[in-house]
């Protein structure tokens, strides 16, 4: 790892945090001084290691926790298709995400991988045969509307134009009223 600085273009200094090496030039490019670390030099060296590592460290186990996520995900059974909606009593009898299930009357597509919560609740949104669904209040970034979402909501059809995440009610924020 190194730091360089630059000026107009032209490199004035340089440290070498391998070699602990610190090299400036004038503006001519003439090489003007070479020497070791200051003692100041060298623990800036050490703090600049430390916060690369753990940079490094911290995407590793970003890493792991994704593919540990994937891996679960791909033990969760298929997606269920238009059965009664049951209240699941474990992650092994959760919902996929894109289950459809009926409830209450209605149609519902799961939302979220190891659903349990009951449809118009949290984690599903309505499936409609003509129109769009009713809006519905998100309950969190699990459940928000996604970009070009379309709803109805007191009486207009909305598309959402605010965000891939929007929570906001239509007419308030990232709404257009559609035909």
């Amino acid at each position: 790892m190194s730091k360089a600085r630059y000026e107009d273009g032209i490199l004035r200094e340089f440290w070498d945090h391998t070699t602990r090496t610190y090299v400036a030039w004038d503006e001519d490019g003439v090489q003007t001084e070479t020497r070791p670390y200051t003692d100041m030099e060298n623990e800036q060296a050490d703090d600049d290691l430390a916060h690369a590592e753990a940079t490094e460290e911290e995407k590793k186990q970003g890493e792991y926790r994704e593919a540990f996520y994937q891996a679960t995900l791909a033990t969760q059974a298929p997606p269920a298709s238009g059965e009664d909606w049951v209240q699941p009593i474990d992650v092994h009898t959760s919902y996929a995400v894109d289950s459809t299930v009926s409830h209450g009357g209605k149609d519902w597509v799961s939302l979220t991988p190891f659903n349990v919560w009951e449809p118009g609740v949290s984690g599903w949104r309505e499936v409609v045969a003509d129109g769009y669904p009713a809006w519905v209040q998100p309950t969190g970034g699990h459940d928000a509307y996604t970009l070009n979402a379309k709803v109805s909501h007191n009486g207009q059809n909305w598309e959402n134009t605010g965000s891939d995440a929007n929570v906001w009610e239509p007419g308030v924020f990232g709404w257009v009223t559609i035909p």
